[in-house]
């Protein structure tokens, strides 16, 4: 029994004893996975130091090696270009033209440049193609030419010289490489058209004096009417390189006025050949030819009368006049050959007859019409040829009884042109009332947010962000009446010249009266243009509406 006992407490005091151990080995565990835990969190931020530190040295080193180690060129901008207040509206996309075509320049350019166009050329004959650019500078109105030779050895494209051209006006400007002087390389050719109505052109070539390149002006040509370039036929030696071949003659074709008067004295030209010269390495002047007025009219009524009712119909195109006319109002006659309509025009009536058919007679052309209202009224027309502007008229009408009326469309017309559209005192009248409806206020706002105010001979524009003040002059040109401004800050906001014209709004016919069209003078458009003696033709840049602000 004692035995029993004492082995009991042994084996209590063994598994005291093992519980004692057991114990003090999971301490020294959890002793050994706690410190093993406090080294990993140390270790955590340690690592992502080193981590963000390599990434920190790496970019450092890739913006140092390419801002030192490559030469990285400008991208190209192409934009559409603008003038006075279409200067915070014009396109710029990144080197795509509106055709979808990618410009790039290799030549590099400085931060004023932009893109425009882009010539690649072999200029000095080593069989490497060059570049030629053309770009828009700031401060400059002017489009300006930049040559870039290639260089092999280093790869790149290095400015050799720059041509500031006369021409601001894009759309008019263009460039290109021919061989003018038939010694197989190619000379650097522009022409365009200045602001002033006048062509140029221009022909360059490249030489090289010693170590450098020099471009070098041959010829340069200015007029108020044609320059062209009259490529003919070479041989085909020179085709095939073993022969120089005839150098190309350009030619200037200028207004004159002959001094004999007559009506057809304006249209007098001067027409002067220029040829390339060896010995002064320049295109001169080699004859001249005057081409009377008369001489010029006779092969437009040549050319008017080869026998086929389109080309005499295409003479006809367009708004006639009649030369004599009562104090009741101008009539006019439009024709229409492609959509066949006759269109009679008096005052507010307005007839439309179809073109129904057409004969050709030994100096004029004879056209059946038919009314599109009333489809039994039938119109003859018998129109004879004075002159390249001017044609006799007379009328029949087929309506199975007499009209007297009818003869008031007998007689001389001339066609409209901006020329002789207003004359005397029409030309006052509509100057007068243009000037009346700008002053008269309270103020215009434009379509693109500015407010305008016109006084005496002043204006102002203004915006949120923006003002301009100065003076503008009105006039009428051909047909047109102009506005022409004059800021009195060096950054314009609006183009120099605009034509005015009126909104007009068209009342509906009623029972009583018929459709009429009247004049919204509280709606003006301005367009650019540009001016010529006697005429404006449309320029670039933006196109303004003005609202009369309410009071």
């Amino acid at each position: 029994m004692e035995r029993l006992k004492s082995g009991t407490a042994e084996r209590v005091l063994k598994m005291s004893i093992n519980l004692v151990r057991v114990q003090k080995s999971n301490q020294k565990k959890l002793q050994k996975r706690g410190a093993a835990t406090r080294k990993i969190n140390k270790i955590i931020p340690i690592v992502f130091i080193v981590v963000a530190a390599v990434i920190v040295v790496f970019l450092v080193v890739r913006l140092f090696s390419k801002a030192n180690g490559q030469h990285v060129l400008p991208r190209a901008r192409v934009v559409t270009p603008t003038s006075g207040s279409d200067t915070g509206n014009q396109s710029v996309s990144d080197g795509v033209e509106a055709s979808g075509e990618t410009l790039t320049s290799f030549i590099s350019l400085a931060p004023s440049e932009t893109l425009i166009s882009v010539l690649s050329i072999d200029m000095n004959s080593d069989r490497f193609e060059d570049q030629v650019i053309a770009v828009r500078r700031e401060n400059v109105p002017h489009l300006v030419i930049v040559v870039g030779m290639y260089e092999p050895d280093s790869n790149t494209y290095v400015r050799v010289a720059e041509i500031t051209t006369g021409i601001s006006r894009v759309r008019t400007f263009s460039f290109t490489g021919i061989d003018m002087t038939g010694e197989h390389r190619n000379d650097l050719v522009y022409q365009g058209v200045k602001d002033d109505g006048t062509s140029v052109m221009a022909i360059y070539t490249i030489r090289r004096v010693s170590a450098n390149f020099e471009l070098v002006k041959i010829g340069e040509f200015e007029s108020d009417g044609t320059i062209f370039i009259q490529q003919d036929d070479r041989s085909l030696s020179y085709e095939l390189s073993q022969t120089r071949g005839a150098s190309f003659p350009v030619w200037v074709y200028s207004s004159a006025q002959d001094e004999s008067g007559g009506e057809n004295a304006s249209l007098s030209q001067i027409q002067t050949e220029y040829r390339w010269n060896e010995t002064e390495q320049q295109y001169v002047e080699t004859r001249q030819i005057r081409v009377t007025g008369s001489r010029i009219a006779a092969q437009e009524l040549a050319r008017i009368q080869d026998g086929t009712v389109d080309t005499f119909a295409g003479f006809l195109h367009g708004l006639w006049y009649k030369t004599a006319n009562t104090q009741d109002g101008i009539r006019y006659i439009f024709f229409d050959y492609t959509q066949k309509e006759v269109i009679f025009l008096y005052n507010d009536t307005e007839e439309v007859y179809s073109w129904e058919d057409s004969n050709l007679r030994r100096s004029g052309i004879y056209i059946s019409t038919t009314n599109e209202s009333i489809t039994n009224m039938q119109r003859r027309c018998d129109i004879s040829l004075l002159g390249i502007d001017e044609v006799n008229l007379r009328v029949i009408d087929d309506v199975r009884m007499i009209i007297k009326e009818s003869n008031l469309w007998d007689g001389r017309y001339r066609k409209m042109t901006v020329q002789s559209a207003y004359s005397g005192e029409q030309t006052r009248s509509v100057h007068s009332d243009y000037v009346a409806q700008l002053v008269n206020g309270p103020a215009w706002m434009t379509d693109n947010g500015f407010r305008m105010t016109f006084s005496d001979s002043s204006y102002t524009l203004s915006s949120n962000a923006m003002y301009d003040s100065g003076t503008f002059l009105t006039g009428v040109v051909g047909n047109s009446a102009i506005i022409q401004f004059r800021s009195s800050s060096r950054s314009a906001i609006l183009s120099e010249v605009y034509q005015m014209s009126f909104n007009t709004v068209t009342v509906p016919a009623t029972s009583r009266h018929p459709a009429e069209v009247q004049i919204d003078y509280n709606t003006l458009y301005l367009e650019p243009v540009r001016l010529s003696p006697d005429a404006v033709y449309a320029a670039e840049g933006r196109a303004l509406t003005l609202t009369r602000e309410s009071d």
